[in-house]
């Protein structure tokens, strides 16, 4: 039978609680009917009790309990209509009962009839606020309708009867979660564990919000309290293996997945985690079996189809993971993630079409974010300091405030800030923190945890720290923040060129490039107005200055030549390929040294040496490496970098050139096949940047055939990449608070932001 609340009297005694004292006086008739129907009803025979019921109602016709003990046989039996017109019945009988809407509103639910339940448990609230079922039924409703705020404020009014309810304590620890408010639901779910040990869901509930507040270790425990007393709990097995994850403990991780998918072979959720940690591992191909067969036991599952494009990205796979991209949002077409992910692999196609790219990056904002901006009332600046010549106050959103590419970009910037200037905030939202996360919190004058704040929290603090100028640094990248530029927290917004495109948001209003990277022709490109710094639009600063460059190439030691891209294999494309394996072809004893998560592996290089074998480049050609601790040790043992044809390297060209390793470029059509352009132009390889792949060739083999002039490349590169405006932290840091004065004062005046070109001083 359905869990219905029995009785007025003992809210938890069922059915039995109608022989409570305190029933109204009535003919002996129908008590004696009354009372023969409840115990049928009490012992299971529904029958026999809905025959009493009905004697009831013969005799009187308004008795409000027969109607409505009446409707819960029907609800019970799946007579479903019958059971509402009684229980209907029965409130318009007696609407002062709030147990009458409870058990309706639980028998809507049943049906999926979620927002009609939703409106008889407040019925049943408002006739007895201190309903602590009907609290708990409709906090739990609430949330699974995505209305946590009215979760969370009615648990809180029924947790003034119910201080000690261990289960309301529960739920509104999921409310308070979900409106990104991890550390009051911490508290309010200790408080749980507390009251009631026992209760292992709410042990589990815990280690997850523990776990997103960056507390791997205190959520392993909790998992283990679970697993003690609910030792096959598939639940608790996946998500001490993803606490595991969180600590590096790979291996712990994967045999936790395992036995989740023993106990539970068809749990999607087991396959997708194990698929994250075999990822981790370098493990691809097996990452990728995960996957699908995850999507074989459930088609439309996101997450599924999200892991997959991910991992498709990793084997350079950037058409297929598009392709995961569109069939995730033809299943839910307003999931930012999908979109995210979409936009991000578009941007490594060679063949993608810059007009069609940008289309779809403005599709984001004309689609996805009207749906959650629309309800938001958009912010009034009235109020706001237009002081033009005033100390800024400038805000970094970012998930790299860490040792990783774009975080040796964003150090050096923020190091070299004229605090005078500028007021700094850091809005960090880092997913793992590290020693460069502390330099980062150190350099900030203020300093905002945001990992486990909601998009809409994020503004109000954003709001309330009263910003000038917003810098988003994730573009559609893992982790970002974008959205809540869509929010407009900040009268001026503007896009730091780490994410290698437009975001293609209305609500930014500005772009950081240089004139390398975007000559004019690249505005119809960007939905943002371009701002071009006079040299470069990124600085670097290596992580460590203890690694030297090789004292001579290493040829003269191997007797061969060794090429090397130590870039993302989502950047090897088709043509790529075959320009690299030509040059091979031309230099016969020349060998290609790959580095990239998932090669070095034998049982998963296959993916890497199919895309060379049909240019009859072997495997002994190739030397595949996994990713390294340090990025500069790798780059002894290569002669000559090669950049990407189409989608340029980055951090990688920097990497290469602090390891005094020359690297031959080609310029392209689109912003991101210029990166090489600037970086060399600025280091003196003026020889090493070429406008074709002809060309590209032709300088990549000459390179490697002569000795004295691969030398002579090599000679001083550190010195002079140390030197360039590339490592020129103060100088470029200069230029962009320039950038920052001359776009505020437009904003102050109240022009509308335009292009913005600074020049060189002289």
């Amino acid at each position: 039978m359905c869990q219905y609340q029995g009785s007025p009297v003992s809210r938890h005694a069922g059915i039995g609680g109608y022989f409570a004292s305190g029933w109204p006086r009535m003919d002996t008739s129908v008590a004696e009917a009354l009372a023969c129907a409840l115990d049928h009803h009490r012992a299971g025979r529904l029958d026999e009790a809905e025959a009493c019921y009905r004697q009831v109602l013969d005799i009187d016709i308004h008795h409000a309990d027969a109607l409505h003990l009446l409707g819960l046989i029907a609800g019970d039996t799946w007579r479903l209509e019958l059971a509402y017109s009684l229980i209907l019945a029965a409130i318009a009988e007696n609407g002062q009962s709030a147990l009458y809407p409870f058990n309706l509103a639980l028998l809507l639910q049943r049906e999926g009839r979620k927002d009609e339940a939703v409106a008889y448990l407040q019925r049943a609230l408002a006739l007895e606020p201190s309903h602590a079922e009907a609290a708990l039924s409709l906090g739990s409703l609430l949330l699974a309708l995505g209305r946590p705020q009215e979760a969370v404020e009615g648990l809180e009014r029924a947790l003034a009867f119910w201080p000690q309810e261990a289960r309301l304590l529960h739920i509104l620890g999921q409310g308070l979660y979900a409106l990104g408010r991890p550390e009051e639901a911490a508290a309010c779910l200790r408080r749980g564990t507390e009251i009631a040990p026992e209760r292992a869901e709410i042990h589990n509930t815990l280690g997850v919000v523990l776990q997103n507040l960056g507390q791997p270790t205190e959520a392993i425990a909790c998992y283990r309290r679970v697993l003690a007393m609910r030792p096959d709990s598939v639940e608790a097995t996946s998500n001490l293996g993803l606490a595991c994850r969180d600590l590096g403990q790979l291996g712990a991780a994967e045999t936790c997945f395992r036995r989740a998918l023993t106990l539970r072979s068809d749990s999607v959720e087991a396959m997708n985690n194990l698929g994250l940690v075999l990822r981790g591992q370098g493990r691809l191909i097996e990452a990728e079996a995960c996957y699908r067969q995850a999507l074989t036991l459930q088609p439309e599952s996101l997450e599924a189809l999200l892991n997959l494009g991910n991992v498709l990205l990793d084997q350079g796979r950037p058409a297929d993971a598009v392709a995961c991209g569109r069939q995730a949002l033809a299943i839910q077409p307003d999931h930012r993630v999908a979109h995210d992910n979409l936009l991000f692999a578009l941007c490594f196609q060679e063949d993608a079409d810059p007009a069609a790219v940008f289309a779809e990056h403005r599709r984001f904002d004309d689609g996805l974010s009207r749906s959650w901006l629309e309800p938001i009332a958009a912010k009034d600046f009235s109020t706001h300091d237009r002081s033009p010549e005033r100390r800024l106050r400038v805000g970094y959103v970012s998930p790299d405030f860490r040792r990783s590419p774009c975080g040796h970009s964003l150090l050096p910037v923020l190091d070299s800030h004229n605090r005078s200037e500028v007021e700094l905030f850091c809005y960090d939202n880092t997913a793992k923190p590290d020693d460069i996360t502390a330099l980062f919190q150190r350099r900030a004058e203020h300093w905002r945890p945001c990992r486990t704040v909601s998009d809409e929290r994020l503004a109000e603090y954003i709001r309330a720290d009263a910003i000038d100028i917003l810098v988003d640094c994730g573009g559609h990248m893992a982790g970002t923040r974008l959205p809540v530029l869509g929010l407009r927290p900040a009268p001026v917004q503007i896009s730091y060129p780490l994410y290698p495109n437009t975001t293609g948001m209305a609500a930014v209003d500005y772009r950081i490039v240089d004139p390398f990277f975007a000559p004019p022709w690249a505005d119809v490109w960007h939905s943002e107005k371009l701002i071009r710094l006079p040299e470069t639009h990124v600085c670097y600063r290596p992580s460590r200055t203890d690694i030297l460059p090789a004292a001579e190439p290493p040829a003269f030691a191997n007797g061969f030549v060794t090429f090397g891209s130590f870039n993302n294999v989502a950047k090897m494309g088709p043509a790529t390929v075959a320009a690299w394996a030509a040059i091979l072809r031309a230099v016969p004893d020349a060998k290609l040294r790959l580095k990239w998560n998932g090669l070095g592996r034998g049982d998963n290089n296959a993916w890497c040496l199919d895309r060379f074998a049909p240019y009859g480049i072997g495997p002994e050609r190739l030397i595949l490496m996994a990713p390294t601790p340090d990025p500069y040790t790798p780059y002894r043992l290569v002669d000559i970098a090669l950049d990407p044809l189409v989608i340029n390297g980055g951090t990688t060209t920097f990497d290469a050139l602090w390891m005094g390793v020359p690297v031959i470029t080609r310029v392209g059509r689109t912003p991101f096949s210029r990166v090489g352009l600037g970086h060399l132009t600025h280091v003196g390889l003026l020889d090493a940047i070429t406008e074709d792949t002809e060309t590209y060739i032709a300088v990549a083999v000459a390179l490697a055939q002569q000795p004295d002039r691969l030398v002579q490349a090599r000679l001083g590169l550190r010195e002079r990449f140390a030197a360039s405006p590339l490592m020129d932290a103060p100088s470029y840091s200069h230029h962009l608070e320039q950038a920052y004065r001359i776009v505020w004062r437009r904003w102050c005046a109240g022009e509308a932001p335009t292009p913005l070109t600074l020049a060189r001083a002289q």
